[in-house]
């Protein structure tokens, strides 16, 4: 076995220590919790579940300054995330995509105009944030590396990505907000 498969094999069995002590100690209250946010209890068990698994491949677990509240936020997530799904219609794994007949594979004019505007917008706003602001966004979303493997390279706490790309984020989500409130009311001022 070589120094660093036992270093991986280590940190993995430090990871499922956490988390089991993690589950031993706040199990019931997350129960409840999920309860008051009217999760059926036929689906709790899968949403306790899926929370501890996201929790684990978090990273570096014992960076996180408040666990419970950390999976508390993670249990939110995952609920929100499925009644995003159950209100879109989306099931995992749902659809063939082989069975899916596309009419034309180009978008329409008004849908490519509004694509380019858009990427305008998210252009000009990624250059009005902080350079470090914006290398951390392009790491994550376009090079596709994990906060954590963004910390590495970085040499930031995975706390202060997870800042970066929250701010990124919102940062981003306003200025098409206000793209998309700007163009309503030109639209109002077009109406007769």
């Amino acid at each position: 076995m070589s120094v660093e498969t036992a270093e991986t094999g280590a940190e993995d069995e430090r990871k499922r220590t956490l988390i089991d002590d993690l589950y031993v100690k706040y199990s019931q209250v997350l129960r409840r919790f999920l309860a008051r946010h009217h999760v059926r209890q036929d689906d709790l068990a899968d949403v306790v579940q899926e929370t501890y698994y996201r929790v684990l491949k978090a990273g570096e677990l014992e960076n996180i300054r408040d666990p419970k509240a950390f999976l508390f936020r993670v249990a939110n997530n995952v609920v929100l995330n499925a009644a995003k799904h159950r209100r879109s219609g989306v099931e995992v794994n749902a659809v063939d995509v082989d069975d899916i007949e596309a009419d034309d594979e180009k978008p329409s004019l008004y849908r490519g105009l509004k694509a380019e505007q858009e990427l305008a917008i998210v252009r000009a706003a990624l250059l009005e944030l902080s350079p470090k602001c914006r290398e951390v966004f392009v790491l994550n979303r376009f090079d596709k590396l994990s906060y954590t493997q963004i910390a590495a390279e970085l040499d930031l706490s995975v706390s202060m990505i997870e800042k970066h790309m929250s701010h990124a984020l919102a940062h981003l989500r306003k200025r098409l907000a206000d793209s998309n409130d700007a163009r309503r009311n030109l639209h109002v001022l077009k109406s007769p």
